[in-house]
């Protein structure tokens, strides 16, 4: 368990390095509001990207799948929770980023979806 804890971590930061280079600022990372939490919270021309993050070895299956309907809910809750901590006029956009390794010998192919689900408020 630990040792795919460690590369869930490691995939997240993978993924914040990306946003970073991509003109990104990370709000938070890891942010928890009771059992719900958001992988990395950034923004960008004063917009709000809720993002989650899946790290793969390879793929038997598309890596985006395992954001399941549960999973969106929590992420929108958490969302709802946020705003309300950090209340703003920004549109928020709930993206995903999958990580995924195919050879250590390569980097791993990153793939951003930004408009995952959008909501203008």
């Amino acid at each position: 368990m630990a040792l795919h804890n460690e590369f869930g971590k490691w995939g997240e930061e993978v993924a914040a390095e990306y946003l970073l280079r991509n003109g990104f600022e990370i709000l938070a990372r890891n942010w928890r509001h009771q059992h719900k939490e958001i992988d990395i919270v950034a923004q960008r021309s004063n917009e709000l990207y809720f993002v989650e993050v899946k790290t793969r070895h390879g793929e038997m299956w598309n890596a985006e799948e395992a954001i399941t309907a549960k999973k969106r809910d929590l992420m929108w809750r958490a969302m709802m929770a946020w705003k309300l901590q950090h209340p703003s006029p920004m549109p928020v956009h709930y993206s995903a980023i999958a990580v995924v390794i195919q050879d250590p010998a390569l980097p791993p192919e990153i793939r951003w979806h930004q408009d995952l689900w959008e909501m203008n408020r």
